[in-house]
């Protein structure tokens, strides 16, 4: 993990263990800082819908106060708030009569299936449980590396594998059309593939939560939908707000620029589409929601603290 992301992800504790304890100061900074970009993600999905996409901010972080005594270690608040809000956005468009093209998604952030999963016969709950565990082991090791080397390829400014990765893994392409769209061929991008792979089997067994019972990627296992689920549900290949800043004012280099190009225009990524369109926004057209919705929130808190 990444200097930076760890700083982050250690403010980002900090902040939810003192939210947790009900200081409503810390929960401010929370609305203030994911207000924006939260609504600028709910009115890409409702259209001009401005109540329903606050509204569904607002529902945002009152599920994150309803979990907040129980929540799983988190490796991004900012994956996990937005983890919330598309399943609200589900939600609204399961009450309309028209949808919004939204499909289901996990809430939690170690499950990639939604609701209950009955246990398979001649298998104890204790046997389940602990099965459940260790794959949520496994994929929080696998975003810690997977994290760590999409950093490293960034870092290099390797974007052709990384443009590959993000490809097969973020959009589930085929390796043929991986290879026309990051204009390389298709035997690079399965060596491409194949590489990635061996480097995080490597990778996973130097993890400090790494032990031998913990069978990383079985024998005949396609690796592709494991990592595909833990790429998308933490984040890993989004762009650093700093970056998405430096994009919209024109002040970055060339390959930064094709690349952040290339994950907004197409790979589409939403997420960072809705923290671009809330910086270009500007400060002060977030923070009148923002106190809009820490106001209708905080008595939650209150509530809590009694």
């Amino acid at each position: 993990m990444t200097q930076d992301r760890s700083s982050r992800s250690e403010a980002d504790r900090y902040l939810i263990e003192r939210i947790r304890e009900g200081d409503e100061d810390s929960f401010r900074q929370l609305v203030d800082r994911f207000t924006g970009r939260l609504k600028a993600f709910a009115a890409r999905k409702l259209g001009a819908r401005s109540a329903e996409a606050e509204d569904a901010v607002q529902e945002t972080f009152l599920g994150l106060l309803e979990n907040i005594g129980r929540l799983p270690p988190l490796r991004s608040l900012e994956a996990y708030l937005f983890t919330i809000l598309r399943n609200k956005l589900i939600d609204f468009a399961r009450r309309t009569p028209r949808g919004h093209g939204l499909t289901a998604i996990p809430l939690g952030m170690t499950d990639s299936r939604p609701g209950y999963e009955p246990v398979a016969a001649g298998t104890s709950p204790s046997h389940y449980a602990k099965q459940v565990e260790k794959d949520a082991v496994r994929r929080q090791v696998l975003a810690d590396i997977l994290g760590e080397a999409l950093g490293m390829l960034k870092e290099e400014k390797n974007f052709r594998d990384l443009k590959v990765l993000e490809l097969l893994f973020n959009c589930g392409m085929k390796g043929k059309e991986a290879a026309e769209i990051a204009g390389t061929s298709e035997p690079t991008v399965t060596r491409t593939r194949q590489e990635a792979i061996e480097r995080l089997g490597r990778a996973a067994r130097r993890h400090p939560k790494f032990d031998s019972t913990l069978v990383f990627f079985g024998p005949g296992e396609d690796p592709t939908g494991l990592v595909s689920d833990v790429w998308r549900e933490n984040l890993l290949s989004c762009l650093k707000r700093s970056t998405l800043g430096a994009y919209a004012l024109g002040a970055i280099e060339p390959e930064w620029r094709d690349y952040v190009a290339f994950h907004l225009e197409t790979v589409r990524c939403e997420t960072c589409a809705a923290n671009l369109d809330d910086l270009r926004a500007g400060e002060s057209a977030g923070k009148p929601a923002g106190e809009r919705v820490f106001a209708s929130s905080v008595g939650f808190l209150k509530g809590r603290k009694k």
